[in-house]
């Protein structure tokens, strides 16, 4: 929206306001300046009249003109097409520099044109600055103020103004307008608002002679007539000007006049000439009948024996006001915007994009103000005859009623305020207050022109916009939030994390087909669907089941890689396999075939993987595990007879991990392997929780023991866990001993970690921790310390 302080001026007096203040309090209420620039003429640019005009006696496009500016007057050469006799214009007298010439600073002299000396230079209006109106020179007219011959223009008022741009929020039609501007800034000042009253045109003529309005059906339109007889008319230099500013500036006076209305009024206006709806209606004399009804797609048209137009869109006929005198029908119009925005969104029609974007957003239902306006405009600017009275179509629209308290109004700005003040502010808002019979109960209703105010939350907003909210004392907002935590999306981020480790080991991810073939699955010795459950109509027959693993496809993969040239390689999956009973559960599964590390110094033969460096790169993915001796569940063609183990986590086994059976190798035909395959469920993500630990120092024991070799390492440090033996943290094995095959015994070495909470042992309580670990090892497995 462009406002200027000029046409501010119109509806209220605002010469005692600083610019940069005014501009800064519509700021503060929500009215966001986005700038405002001064309009500056050059100096030495005065008024003058064309007093004589010749034909240039060798040059057909320019004009000589005799120019008075009062004091003198001077001979200057135009080529603009519409200069002419009796014009007022601007003319830039010789030491006039004007910044807006066509190479930039332009500094008018004395001059010669083919032959024929020119004193000055008769101005456009970009040649000043301003906006373009015409093709030609700026003619001045007595809208701008009286002219006065060698007055400088940057002394009229319309010249020394300030151009207001500001953005306006979508709920804010009533500020569309001029009128809407300065209804705020007489809140902000407390300063009166002109009003435009009808004025008596001392015609008999009514325009019922000419005019009748009829309805037809429910309509929610408000509509409001009146009859112009236009004798003579052209656009003030003031409107020009104004709607240039605005880019609405059109060749048709009458246009500019209805765009010039609404923009000053809010008021959507339109006019039709009468000769045109006499040819497209059945009249009766001078009569012409307008009705006002629905159309096939439920917008409320205005009628003659066709559709003219429809409310609040646009014209649907060609006007042409080009000839005069014309009797002309003034429209004013009113339509809820949500009724034509509801309309609009169901049905694509052709619109008047300018037009829409008021109704829409909420135009002035005040029709008299906008009409009176108009006629005023029309009066003082033309030659013309307005017919007494109107036609009127009024709807009764029900006033918004909000009904609260000033308590309210209070807690919802946060602070207590004097009901006197809340009452006077919403007052300069132009809201109604009807007081009850308990002083804090009241009824706020809001100006027709405010749609979007509907609650008394909307009402404290506006009041809030006045009062500041500066005003409004900090304080800490209090927010109890529910968890917005989704399990599914912390279950999916789970696995990319676990993907994302697993990548930057060295594994690639595959995904394979849910199916597998059943009769490879059951060769392998993995379970297959129960009968009843198995696939009806399968893809293939190497697709005819689903999977119940995900380590075959893998190794299929590791064999077609191995035939495209990839000897070492490293894979995993996160997908689904189904039990013997269809039941769906999702695992991760990983396979490394060939070298860990290819052949480079210092390793020429390269790095193989072995079984603890596997599990050791399965540790630093999915995190700590134990492992214990396989179950016989387990055992099927891929399990290595030796190498293998379930994988432990907080007691409970969630997967298996093998050296590939070397049989299978060889029937594969690919190198040493291994692979892993874990219930996913078991590695989802856990808070954390911190433990005490001690800050004293912590000490180291080895030990070499002869036990039973057939006794695992697992059932060793459960029973010593067992024993609670104080101090002692943890103990792991190193290394093993078998002085020959024969032999069933071994030496074990064992490390003890052995630590206090509360001190630093002493050596003698080291030693009595370490017997008790020895105490317990002959005990339970009859183990003894190596000699």
């Amino acid at each position: 929206m462009i406002v200027t302080s000029h046409l501010l001026s119109k509806f209220i007096n605002i010469a005692h306001i600083d610019t940069h203040r005014l501009c800064s309090e519509l700021s503060n209420i929500g009215l966001e300046v986005e700038s405002c620039k001064q309009i500056s003429l050059p100096k030495k640019v005065v008024v003058g009249k064309i007093i004589e005009k010749r034909p240039h006696p060798d040059a057909d496009k320019l004009s000589v003109c005799e120019v008075d500016i009062g004091p003198q007057t001077l001979q200057i050469v135009c080529g603009a097409k519409n200069v002419a006799k009796d014009q007022y214009v601007p003319i830039a007298l010789e030491g006039a520099i004007l910044p807006y010439g066509k190479g930039g600073d332009l500094t008018i002299t004395q001059t010669n044109l083919r032959g024929v000396d020119s004193f000055g230079m008769i101005c456009s209006s970009t040649e000043l600055g301003l906006p373009k109106i015409n093709d030609g020179i700026m003619v001045l007219d007595t809208s701008i103020g009286i002219l006065e011959l060698g007055k400088e223009l940057k002394d009229y008022p319309i010249f020394n103004t300030q151009i207001i741009e500001i953005s306006l929020t979508p709920n804010r039609g009533d500020c569309l307008c001029v009128l809407g501007i300065a209804r705020e800034i007489s809140c902000i000042f407390d300063v009166n608002i002109k009003s435009y009253k009808e004025i008596d045109s001392g015609v008999a003529l009514g325009v019922g002679r000419i005019l009748q309005v009829f309805t037809e059906g429910k309509i929610h339109s408000s509509m409001l007539y009146k009859a112009i007889e236009v004798k003579q008319i052209h656009t003030p230099l003031e409107i020009q000007l104004s709607l240039a500013f605005n880019g609405t500036l059109k060749e048709d006076p009458i246009q500019n006049f209805l765009e010039f209305s609404t923009h000053m009024t809010g008021v959507i206006l339109n006019a039709y000439a009468l000769d045109n709806l006499k040819m497209a209606s059945s009249s009766k004399g001078t009569e012409i009948s307008l009705t006002i009804k629905k159309d096939k797609n439920g917008f409320e048209s205005v009628f003659t024996d066709k559709k003219i137009s429809i409310i609040g869109v646009g014209n649907q006929i060609q006007q042409e006001f080009n000839i005069f005198p014309k009797t002309l029908i003034i429209e004013a119009s009113y339509i809820d915007p949500t009724i034509i925005s509801k309309l609009l969104h169901q049905h694509n029609i052709p619109t008047d994009k300018a037009l829409t974007y008021r109704t829409t957003r909420g135009s002035n239902s005040q029709l008299d103000t906008g009409m009176n306006y108009l006629c005023k405009l029309f009066s003082d600017s033309t030659k013309c005859l307005i017919y007494s009275g109107s036609q009127e179509i009024k709807q009764n629209y029900e006033d918004t009623i909000i009904n609260t308290t000033f308590n309210a109004i209070s807690d919802i700005i946060g602070k207590p305020i004097e009901k006197e003040e809340i009452a006077s502010i919403l007052k300069r808002l132009n809201f109604t207050i009807k007081a009850t019979c308990d002083d804090n109960f009241f009824t706020i209703i809001p100006p027709s022109y405010r749609h979007d105010i509907k609650t008394k939350q909307d009402a404290a907003e506006e009041f809030l916009r006045i009062y500041g909210i500066e005003n409004i004392p900090s304080l800490p907002h209090h927010c109890d939030e529910k968890p917005q935590s989704n399990p599914e999306y912390m279950q999916y981020k789970n696995q990319r994390n676990i993907a994302q480790r697993a990548l930057s080991m060295g594994f690639i991810e595959t995904i394979h087909y849910l199916f597998y073939q059943k009769e490879r699955l059951q060769y392998l010795g993995y379970p297959t669907l129960k009968d009843t459950l198995e696939l009806i109509n399968p893809i293939n027959s190497e697709l005819n089941t689903l999977r119940t693993s995900l380590i075959p496809s893998m190794l299929d993969s590791i064999v077609r890689n191995k035939n495209f040239g990839y000897k070492s390689i490293q894979l995993f999956e996160i997908g689904s396999v189904y039990d013997a009973n269809r039941e769906e559960k999702t695992k991760i599964a990983f396979v490394a075939s060939g070298l860990k590390a290819q052949e480079s110094y210092p390793n020429p033969k390269g790095i193989r993987w072995d079984f603890y460096t596997f599990a050791q790169s399965i540790s630093d993915i999915i995190g700590a595990f134990k492992l214990q001796a396989t179950s016989p569940k387990h055992a099927n063609k891929t399990l290595h007879p030796y190498q293998s183990a379930a994988l432990i986590i907080e007691g409970q086994e969630v997967g298996i991990i093998s050296k590939l059976n070397p049989i299978l190798e060889k029937e594969m035909d690919i190198d040493t392997s291994f692979y892993c395959e874990i219930d996913l469920d078991a590695l989802s993500q856990k808070h954390t929780i911190a433990k005490d630990f001690s800050k004293y120092p912590l000490s180291q024991r080895d030990l070499t023991i002869i036990i039973d070799k057939n006794i695992p390492f697992e059932a060793i440090n459960q029973q010593i866990q067992d024993k609670n033996i104080p101090h002692l943290k943890a103990i792991y094995p190193l290394d093993t001993y078998q002085e020959s095959p024969q032999s069933s015994h071994i030496a074990l070495s064992i490390r003890l970690y052995i630590q206090a909470m509360d001190r630093t042992l002493k050596e003698e309580e080291l030693a009595h921790t370490t017997q008790e670990v020895l105490t317990t090892l002959a005990e339970a497995f009859d183990a003894k310390l190596k000699e």
